[in-house]
C-alpha cells in the first residue's frame, strides 16, 4: 500500500476511510481509548501497532521501522563476555 513507512496522517486517513473514525477502529478491535494516537506519537503499544499494521496489510516492522523488533532473531544468544575484573568467561558459556 505504501512505499516506505507511511506518514502518521496517511495511517489515520486509511483507518478513517475504513471505519469512519479512529475511535471506531479502536472500538472494533477492543483497543484502549487513544491507543492509536499513542502509537502514532511514538509510544510502544504493541497490540495497537499490530492491529494497525494488520489493517493496512503491513508488518509492524514495515509500518514503524526500528520501533518494534522482528520476531526473527529476537531470541538469539549473544556470546558471553568476560568478567570485567578477572577476564574469565561467564558460567555456561562455550569456550
Amino acid at each position: 500500500m505504501f512505499g516506505l513507512a507511511p506518514h502518521k496522517e496517511d495511517i489515520k486517513a486509511a483507518i478513517r476511510k475504513r471505519y469512519g473514525s479512529v475511535v471506531a477502529f479502536e472500538k472494533a478491535h477492543n483497543l484502549p481509548v487513544n491507543s492509536v494516537k499513542d502509537v502514532l506519537r511514538g509510544r510502544a503499544v504493541t497490540n495497537t501497532a499490530r492491529a494497525i499494521a494488520r489493517e493496512l496489510g503491513m508488518t509492524t516492522e514495515q509500518l514503524f521501522p526500528g520501533r518494534f523488533k522482528s520476531h526473527i532473531g529476537d531470541y538469539t544468544q549473544q556470546p558471553a563476555k568476560t568478567h570485567r575484573q578477572n577476564g574469565h568467561q561467564a558460567q555456561g558459556a562455550a569456550a
